[in-house]
């Protein structure tokens, strides 16, 4: 028998495999193969063998992966299932298929490279067994046949294909197929979608009639749950789960973007393309508050973790638990949902090799078109009413006879002139044997931005460990590593320090008549002579951010007794993150040097721990099952935080602290931390897997609360009823799954940051003691002594169903969401009636409601398969109550007076609604009075509506007062998903569309007003601006006017600013294709796939032109990337 490596010995062979031994391996390997041509030296490969009571099937696998050969063989005339006990040791293939075979009446021929089984027929003697054969001269065979479901049934449009060969046919609309052989040898593969794949050896027949039977693997389909996994048939809970297989095909770069719309209920909304910081908000069924934060608890193999900092590569399945039937087992911080991330484990096989890589080429999306600066010239004579540039100016902008004078410095388009590189680069190896598994995955991820210096650097290490220690003990250890960098520009020191995104808002804001650089090597000092975009990437300054993961999780499981598992989990994660942040001096020219300097430096480390128990016990007896679950966490995580400030530095290449002066140096940190400790429990029962109940409970103590609000307690109530187990359904055909579901429950919020109930002092307050002041320190906030936990109430009620043998596929979910106690900081007017700041407190109210749908289909014609899958969700939030907050407007909304008011979603614009421009001044004095808004209206100025006064009704006056309303939200109503998915033979083609709709927008500042805070002016807004000479009632844009800082009456918010931002993307488009095995073979690759991908690749939208319908605000943005990439899928 062959000795097993122990794991720390095995783990130390494999990293001993350098890539370049691999390289030699195979290809010496595949000349050996290549030029193994005879069948006898085929049969001469040693097998060694020792297993107990294993079926025939397996065998022969671990044969096939052993001495490199393939049988063949019909599962009809072959019991692959029947149980074999084999002990063999650098035993003869033959002599193996010899002893094995012949007791079963099995015989076989070598085909052409293939073992080809077949069942002795009764005129064949025991222990003749046919000698290896070469392939013959041979007739064409004729060859019809039917293929029929279990019910008799003719399948049409069944694949017939000739193993390892292009050749093949169809089944006609009755399942009847016709078919020219030149090989009896040859072997027939039938596939047919919803059904299992069948391989027949032709021989001598003319005629096959085959009998399909269904596919059941989507009723045995497993899902991740909350500590353990569960059938997707018998899940009631609100669960959507994606794959492996959706994630790898993908050049993600972070794990975040892989799940956009592909779940229901799931939105992620990607604000940036930023090198290490584009992974988008992910808001699980809507905004779950307005005073915690909203985000979903991410665990990767039950530790708490980032989305953005594990390699996608590693993924094995991501789940979203959506309701509290589901979520609820993780209590105190499941109240926006929980998104649960399974790494892959190692297989008990050889050594298996894989490499993921792929290069791609980035852009931006969409980017502003900018004037010419002879246009800005023009537009800003226009917009001043004045003569700042005269036409000799103007002409020789348009000349460019005198750039350094009179430049035409295109700062965005410079800033954007190259394009971004990015590389990623991933090699696993897995094996192991039945008693100790691994998986070993490295991971390099290089991104370049679309603005220079701005680099992003990612290194992944895991390696994941199963050891079966006896016949009851199992060992599960997961180690992981991750090293990230991220470099960025910055401005010099008179700009206070600007990143990525400032200098794109600066790139967008200088106007075109500046100098960027001179012709002998100066730079222009631009608005503020403190120097330009093209300056500032040449400077000295930058910004450094570096970020250290390891983590380290074990599972010990014990199964004393059949049914019982217990478990104790231990998990460490420390992650430290450093910024440096220096911004240089810089020499402009020879009149303007920029002297200051400074230095922010700062460290951030924290610390996560947890222990966690569980006991489960399994029972099925009859048509019952249950299962009971209990189990205790305990959680702790501490944060130190340092900052050293320095400034006045000697020299730009030396930055480190010490190098600066001693004038205005600081130092400052904080140390803080939360702990957790819960009770849990969940009982599953089931009647006949067709009457499903769910309960769980969880006791939750937090930190975070005073004494007598520390603990909570969460529970849920889940029940399902498959009516397609009952007897009438069970006999309608086309109708594979079907099942109703209810639940609810409670969920709880702890993101509410630490400590929050207690008083804090603040120095510098001075007390008058006799006649002296003395300085001293005061409350100067309001606490709530009793704050207490947020709480959300969840109810769902879901359809779950498929048909046509799960080809199709539809679900139907409808939810509530109720948040309570939610905190929140009354307005001014408390504070100022007590004349002291009020804290939060458990005040305020939400909802959200809606629905969710899934619809799929998968089918074949021949060797064409399709697939395409589509979720759509419907999410309506609101506001229930601000609690103390509540402050009645006079115009009767409710809330805070500016962007939360009861019975309106979060995050929504409040504002005039306007009604064009007025085309003269007789309209001005026409119109109703909107002097409290624009004092001295003129053509080309926004319109406003009168909508209301003191008696609810317009009164003829525009005011703030009465005449503002709701314009919209940034919380899209309906977000969507649709992946479409095509293979021809080794071709194979997928698209997925994402969007959303029922969603707002509003670019302001530099993004959306013309000539703002010296600014610049867009290409749309000088085209479709108001022109006097031929004016119209709606022009694109108001008038051209010079705005300050504070902005002017055409600038306040309203509906011609707060625009439709939905759209629909083409989020990604590939294209692959899979060497065939007869090319692969001889160089002993397993599967080799290459591919084109465009992520982001087109974008439908109504939204401001050169935007992205993501990005709000006022131009301090990084856009959203446009990817193309070439990669390889290798496995060895």
């Amino acid at each position: 028998m062959k000795k097993s490596l122990k794991p720390g010995r095995l783990v130390l062979q494999i990293m001993k495999i350098t890539v370049l031994q691999l390289m030699v391996a195979m290809i010496f390997s595949g000349v050996t193969l290549a030029f193994d041509g005879h069948a006898q030296d085929f049969l001469n490969k040693s097998v060694n063998l020792h297993m107990e009571r294993s079926s025939l099937r397996a065998v022969l696998q671990k044969v096939e992966k052993q001495a490199g050969v393939q049988f063949v063989y019909s599962s009809k005339a072959i019991q692959a299932d029947q149980k074999v006990s084999i002990h063999s040791k650098e035993q003869r293939l033959e002599d193996f298929l010899r002893e094995t075979l012949l007791p079963l009446s099995i015989s076989y021929r070598v085909v052409e490279g293939q073992i080809v089984l077949n069942k002795m027929d009764d005129t064949e003697q025991p222990g003749k067994i046919a000698p290896p054969a070469v392939k013959l001269q041979s007739s064409f065979i004729d060859l019809k046949g039917k293929v029929v479901d279990g019910n008799g049934m003719g399948l049409p449009g069944v694949s017939i294909l000739v193993k390892d060969s292009q050749k093949g046919t169809t089944t006609d609309v009755n399942g009847n197929f016709s078919l020219s052989i030149d090989n009896p040898d040859a072997v027939l593969v039938f596939s047919f979608v919803g059904y299992t794949s069948q391989e027949v050896l032709v021989g001598s027949r003319t005629q096959l009639n085959i009998t399909l039977e269904e596919d059941n693997k989507a009723l045995e389909e497993i899902v991740v749950v909350g500590y353990g996994t569960q059938k997707k048939v018998n899940v009631i809970g609100s669960i959507s789960q994606i794959s492996s297989k959706n994630i790898e095909n993908r050049p993600v770069t972070q794990a975040s973007q892989a799940i956009t719309g592909q779940m229901p209920g799931v939105t992620v909304i990607q604000r940036s393309g930023r090198p290490g910081a584009s992974g988008g908000e992910i808001r699980v069924r809507g905004v779950g508050s307005f005073g915690a934060q909203p985000d979903a608890l991410v665990l990767i193999d039950g530790i708490p973790g980032s989305m953005n900092d594990i390699n996608p590569n590693d993924i094995q399945t991501i789940s979203v638990l959506k309701d509290a039937s589901s979520a609820a087992i993780y209590g105190a911080r499941s109240a926006n949902g929980v998104i649960l991330i399974t790494t892959k484990n190692g297989t008990s096989d050889k050594l298996s090799v894989s490499y993921d890589g792929y290069v791609g080429v980035n852009k931006a999306t969409r980017l502003p078109d900018l004037v010419n600066s002879w246009e800005y010239a023009e537009m800003f004579n226009e917009a001043s009413g004045s003569n700042s540039f005269s036409a000799e100016d103007i002409e020789k902008f348009k000349s460019q006879s005198d750039p350094d004078n009179y430049p035409n410095t295109r700062f965005l388009e410079d800033l954007f002139s190259g394009k971004g590189v990015q590389n990623s680069h991933t090699i696993t190896l897995s094996g192991g044997n039945d008693n100790n598994r691994f998986f070993l995955s490295g991971a390099m991820l290089q991104q370049q931005g679309i603005v220079p210096k701005n680099r992003y650097s990612r290194f992944n290490q895991r390696l994941n460990i199963q050891n079966k220690i006896g016949k009851n003990f199992e060992l599960n250890t997961r180690l992981f590593g991750a090293i990230e960098n991220r470099k960025e520009p910055q401005a010099t020191a008179n700009k206070g320090g600007e990143l990525s995104d400032q200098l794109i808002q600066n790139a967008v804001r200088y106007p075109s008549i500046y100098l960027g650089q001179a012709s002998n090597g100066d730079f222009g000092i631009g608005p503020e002579s403190g120097g330009t975009p093209v300056s500032w990437l040449a400077s000295d300054s930058y910004y450094r951010n570096p970020k250290t993961r390891v983590g380290i999780n074990s599972r010990l499981e014990w199964k004393p007794l059949e049914g019982l598992t217990l478990s104790a989990i231990g998990g460490f994660n420390f992650s430290l993150l450093e910024e440096r942040s220096y911004l240089a001096s810089q020499r402009l020219n020879e009149d303007l040097f920029l002297s200051q300097s400074y230095l922010n430096q700062s460290s951030d480390k924290e610390i996560y721990k947890t222990m966690q128990f569980t006991g489960e016990y399994s029972k099925e007896f009859g048509p019952h099952f249950f299962s009971i679950l209990g189990g205790y966490s305990f959680e702790n995580q501490e944060y130190s935080y340092l900052n050293v400030y320095r400034q006045d530095f000697p020299s730009n290449q030396y930055t480190v602290p010490d190098m600066g002066g001693l004038s205005n140096q600081q130092a400052g940190g904080y140390d803080a931390g939360w702990a957790i400790q819960s009770l849990f429990s969940r009982l599953k029962y089931s009647l006949q897997e067709k009457y499903l109940f769910e309960f769980t409970v969880r006791n939750d103590g937090s930190s975070r609360f005073p004494a007598g609000q520390k603990y909570a307690f969460f529970p849920s109530a889940a029940v399902g009823w498959r009516l397609s187990q009952e007897n009438f359904v069970k006999d309608i055909r086309w109708i594979s799954d079907l099942k109703l579901k209810a639940s609810l429950g409670i969920l709880g919020n702890q993101n509410i940051g630490n400590y929050p109930y207690q008083q804090v002092l603040t120095a510098g307050r001075n007390y008058p003691i006799g006649n002296q002041i003395s300085t001293g320190a005061a409350y100067s906030i309001y606490t709530d002594p009793n704050i207490k936990w947020e709480t959300t109430k969840t109810t769902d009620i879901g359809l779950e169903s498929s048909f046509f043998n799960n080809q199709l596929l539809f679900n139907l979910t409808y939810f509530k969401r109720n948040t309570e106690d939610i905190l929140f900081k009354p307005s001014a007017s408390v504070s100022n009636v007590l004349g002291v700041a009020i804290a939060e407190t458990n005040t305020g109210a939400m909802q959200n409601s809606g629905w969710e749908f899934d619809l799929g289909y998968r089918g074949s014609l021949g060797d064409f398969k399709y697939n395409i899958n589509g979720n759509f969700s419907i999410i309506k939030n609101k506001v229930v109550t601000l609690g103390l907050g509540n402050v009645t407007q006079p115009n009767g909304f409710v809330g805070n007076g500016s962007d939360i008011f009861i019975g309106y979603p979060m995050q929504m614009y409040y504002g005039y609604l306007s009604d064009g421009v007025f085309l003269n001044e007789q309209e001005v004095s026409e119109w109703p009075d909107q002097k409290s808004v624009t004092p001295n209206a003129q053509a080309g100025d926004l319109r406003y509506k009168d909508i209301s006064g003191p008696d609810g009704v317009p009164d003829g006056k525009v005011d703030p007062t009465y005449d503002r309303t709701y314009l919209g939200s940034r919380i899209p109503k309906y977000t969507f998903g649709t992946n479409l998915g095509f293979s021809y033979k080794n071709f194979d083609f997928s698209t997925f569309l994402q969007g959303v709709a029922g969603v707002k927008g509003q670019l302001s500042g530099y993004a959306g007003y013309a000539f703002f805070n010296q600014g610049n002016i867009q290409r749309w807004q000088m085209e479709g601006r108001f022109n006097p000479a031929e004016p119209t009632r709606n022009p694109d844009y108001p008038r051209l006017e010079v705005i300050s800082n504070s902005g002017t009456p055409n600038t306040v918010q309203s509906d011609f600013w707060v625009i439709n931002a939905s759209y629909l993307r083409v989020k990604n488009m590939q294209l692959g294709y899979t060497l065939p095995s007869s090319v692969l073979n001889a160089l002993r690759i397993n599967r080799m796939r290459v591919y084109v991908s465009a992520e982001n690749l087109l974008t439908v939208t109504k939204y401001r032109n050169g935007w992205d319908p993501e990005v709000n605000g006022g131009g301090a943005f990084y856009p959203i990337l446009r990817t193309v990439t070439f990669g390889v899928n290798l496995k060895l």
